[in-house]
């Protein structure tokens, strides 16, 4: 038997990519079926009714063969066109990363940008948007992978159509693990990714779009191609994807997505996730440690380092024992760890993790 080019000696606790189930990497090695045969759109039909339980929304979603930034740039490239003025609601990095498409788009963009770590308050945001008319999206995030703060998209939605403007949200991180019911929260717009909270390889995004959002589509000038968001409605009329799709990602997701409902549906997962936050904030608050957050997601843990203690540092000795954290991003290198818990974690395998991020913590000094 051929070994394989690269085995990891540590499990994932990263905000994603997270562990694959076993079962799931079976199934990544199943026969590929042809994309344009029958067999396909049952798989695609399954896999979008399955997102749509999760989103909680009865409007279409497509499937996306890149990564979750590639959702963002269809989002951006299809809602956004040349001068158009958008708002974009800033709380840490990914927030960053919407005002960049939207700026290479060329969207001329309001910023709403809060220091990281806090969340957006709703007020601010109607605020602007009552000062600003011409504004047609608004852009923010469910879960700020970067800081682990958590949004208040129910309020979002309620101000974004009570002032009859398009709300777009980035869920890639908490979609599975938070809170988030599209319709009945007037989302217009929401993105996810496969490698967070359901547990299947990077490759895949998913795109969910409201009535509005589609309004806003057809008045848009678009520049886009890959990412034509109307090709692909027109091939899901055909069970189909206007390029070739990742089939064996899409074997993983589907089983991804049964399992969804084989636990309960999507508030028993969500609370599933809520449980191993509040195991994993309990074990920190014991340790003496604070999280980073004043809301924090119940798709990661951020922890804040104690004076003196180097988090770069900490990841690498918990490295060593076989368990990966991840590090802060840019001004929060070294300041913070990021302890990922999306997807079926179980809580034995948790325990020892934390027993060794506790372990590294004592030995940098804390």
């Amino acid at each position: 038997m051929t070994k394989p080019t690269v085995k990891p000696k540590y499990q994932l606790f990263t905000p994603g990519p997270v562990q694959v189930p076993q079962d799931i990497r079976t199934q990544l090695a199943c026969d590929l079926v042809y994309h344009r045969e029958a067999a396909f759109g049952k798989i695609y039909a399954s896999v979008q009714n399955g997102l749509k339980r999760v989103m909680l929304t009865k409007g279409d979603v497509f499937l996306l063969t890149s990564s979750g930034t590639g959702a963002m740039e269809a989002a951006v490239s299809n809602l956004v066109g040349p001068g158009d003025k958008v708002l974009v609601a800033v709380s840490g990095k990914f927030g960053e990363r919407w005002q960049e498409l939207c700026i290479r788009f060329g969207g001329y963009v309001d910023s709403l940008t809060r220091p990281y770590g806090e969340s957006v308050p709703p007020m601010e945001v109607e605020r602007h948007l009552r000062a600003t008319d011409t504004i047609r999206c608004v852009f923010t995030t469910l879960t700020e992978t970067s800081t682990g703060a958590l949004n208040d998209i129910k309020s979002f939605g309620e101000i974004c159509r009570r002032l009859n403007r398009v709300l777009v949200v980035d869920a890639v991180a908490g979609l599975g693990a938070d809170e988030l019911r599209m319709d009945a929260w007037k989302v217009d717009v929401v993105i996810g990714g496969s490698q967070k909270s359901l547990a299947v390889p990077p490759g895949l995004a998913f795109v969910g779009l409201g009535p509005r959002a589609w309004e806003q589509v057809e008045r848009t000038k678009r520049t886009c191609f890959y990412f034509d968001l109307k090709s692909y409605r027109r091939y899901a009329e055909k069970g189909q994807t206007p390029w070739t799709p990742a089939i064996s990602l899409t074997y993983g997701l589907d089983l991804a997505l049964k399992r969804v409902v084989r636990s309960g549906g999507i508030t028993k997962y969500w609370a599933m996730h809520r449980r191993m936050a509040q195991f994993v904030r309990s074990s920190v608050a014991r340790m003496r440690l604070e999280l980073y957050p004043q809301h924090p997601s119940d798709a990661l843990t951020v922890v804040s380092m104690p004076k003196g203690v180097d988090g770069a540092r900490v990841v690498d000795r918990c490295k060593k024992e076989g368990f990966l954290f991840a590090n802060g991003q840019a001004n929060l290198r070294s300041k913070i760890v990021r302890i990922g818990h999306m997807g079926p974690v179980k809580k034995s395998l948790m325990v020892k993790a934390l027993a060794s991020f506790r372990k590294a913590i004592k030995a940098e000094g804390g």
